[in-house]
């Protein structure tokens, strides 16, 4: 039996990652699998070995549950239909699912919770472009699939002159997602670094969804948003000039993860089946059909 001790501190981990937003969830469609399915423009057969991982439970129920947030384009966001799941992450966890001889059932969720759903075991996995950090590995475990880090965006032509670069942040209005690490951990960070120098802090300004993130900083709400690297770039190459990267390397690179329920069985089945969709090259094709630059390749998948 879990103690009350053990229940406190998960209780605490949960509203940290969260924040305090509320979510209605939904499930929204993908292209409908098979054992050998077209997984965008990848066909995907089923892996015997990675099959054979999978949990009882599961393979007799034959769908696997992922929870995404739909705004994070190119890695998961809704067609021009508003209603079909489309990005890397959707036909990427589409051919794990064919992969392993199942089916993916898609749910729509606010990006702060995904993690408080997995913990609750309401999803088999999460796939959000969760980077690996150590809070996050408190609550849930993760398989890696991809590396990524941190960029700013900012208004065309860049007339604040900011970068990547934390010093350039002070007194200024940064956005960022509820629940990223940029909005709970990078930002706060910053903006008391800002306070140690003598200098005004970030005025850290979180949204439920990064779309109203992009808004704030069209409607000049907003002086920059920080958010993934990989998205910040797709989204600024197809804003028709609203918006650009500011200068800067990439901030804090680190793994992004599939993210399970501690323990959960399903893990190690799915973690074969990245394994064997970055040997038969699936990977990479995905990749490049959503613009994923190479340098996001984990060395043991290239």
């Amino acid at each position: 039996m879990r103690s009350s001790i053990r229940h406190a501190t998960l209780a605490v981990s949960l509203l940290a990652l969260a924040g305090t937003a509320c979510t209605t969830q939904s499930t929204v469609t993908s292209a409908p699998a098979t054992s050998a399915r077209a997984s965008g423009q990848v066909t995907t057969a089923v892996d015997d070995k990675a099959a054979g991982l999978v949990p009882g439970d599961v393979k007799a129920r034959g769908t696997l549950t992922i929870a995404s947030a739909s705004t994070n384009a190119p890695m998961e966001f809704l067609d021009a239909d508003g209603k079909t799941f489309i990005g890397f992450d959707i036909d990427f966890s589409d051919a794990i699912a064919a992969t392993l001889g199942l089916k993916a059932t898609h749910i729509n969720s606010t990006f702060d919770a995904i993690i408080p759903g997995l913990a609750a075991r309401k999803y088999h996995m999460g796939m959000s472009g969760f980077f690996m950090t150590e809070a996050r590995q408190r609550v849930v475990d993760f398989v890696p699939y991809l590396r990524d880090g941190s960029a700013l965006v900012v208004p065309r032509g860049n007339p604040l002159k900011l970068a990547m670069d934390p010093v350039t942040l002070c007194g200024h209005r940064v956005a960022g997602e509820k629940g990223s690490v940029q909005g709970s951990e990078y930002l706060p960070a910053i903006s008391k670094d800002c306070q140690a120098a003598g200098k005004k802090p970030v005025d850290v300004l979180l949204f439920p969804k990064l779309d109203e993130a992009h808004l704030a900083l069209t409607g000049g709400r907003a002086d920059a948003i920080m958010e993934d690297s990989i998205p910040s770039g797709y989204r600024a190459a197809r804003s028709n000039g609203k918006y650009e990267v500011a200068p800067g390397d990439t901030y804090k690179p680190v793994m992004t993860g599939i993210a399970f329920p501690k323990a959960s069985p399903l893990a190690p089945a799915v973690q074969a089946a990245v394994k064997s969709l970055a040997s038969d090259g699936t990977l990479e094709r995905l990749m490049d059909k959503w613009s994923i630059p190479k340098a996001a390749l984990l060395p043991d998948y290239s």
